[in-house]
């Protein structure tokens, strides 16, 4: 049997292998953190230094658009309940409330999947995708978080971040050079792996990592 999220092979039937699960983990108990700080880069520019909740209260027009989608309904929140919601009906559980703030959603939609992810790993079918889905949502807001000026989108990053676990950074080609590196794991793709990169192939059975 192989892992639903990276395809390697499992020593006991499983959805998830212990990379994955790892990873899974590190970016649930990240992507409340990620949120709040997103707060800080809804407006064009420098940060303020007043902290995010100010900023969240008193951000003018214009705002960052995409800053503003990952942290309104339909961003973050939206993707963390409902993977929570589908794990619980699976479960055969109710479905979760959704109350207070779209913070206090995020960090319990979050810790709700944390705490269950045993079953999740072992158990719940659709671990692989949520795995995927949860690894290009944390890339995603590290990505706001630091963004890189205007560039190339070449792709993601294909690393191996340890018992199968893939980065999945985004990864841009900087202008003027051949030089990538993942601004996440530190990953270089000199310019030969680029045509794989790009066309998604390393993440096929048959295709190969760099």
């Amino acid at each position: 049997m192989n892992c639903t999220a990276c395809h390697a092979a499992l020593d006991a039937p499983a959805q998830l292998c212990t990379g994955c699960l790892r990873g899974l983990d590190t970016r649930l108990a990240e992507l409340p953190a990620q949120y709040l700080l997103l707060a800080e880069h809804l407006r064009p520019g420098a940060a303020r230094g007043d902290g995010p909740m100010a900023l969240v209260r008193e951000a003018p027009l214009p705002v960052r658009e995409d800053v503003l989608d990952m942290r309104a309904e339909g961003g973050l929140v939206t993707t963390l309940e409902s993977w929570r919601e589908a794990m619980q009906d699976a479960r055969g559980w109710g479905r979760p409330a959704r109350a207070g703030t779209v913070e206090r959603r995020v960090m319990a939609a979050a810790r709700g999947l944390q705490m269950n992810l045993d079953w999740i790993a072992s158990e719940f079918e659709a671990a692989g995708d949520m795995a995927r889905e949860i690894r290009a949502l944390a890339g995603q807001a590290a990505a706001l978080l630091d963004p890189a000026p205007p560039t190339l989108r070449l792709g993601d990053c294909a690393a191996d971040l340890g018992a199968g676990d893939i980065c999945g950074a985004p990864l841009r080609v900087p202008a003027g050079t051949a030089e990538v590196r993942c601004r996440r794991c530190g990953a270089d793709y000199p310019p030969h792996t680029w045509l794989t990169l790009a066309t998604g192939a390393w993440a096929t059975p048959e295709g190969a990592a760099a």
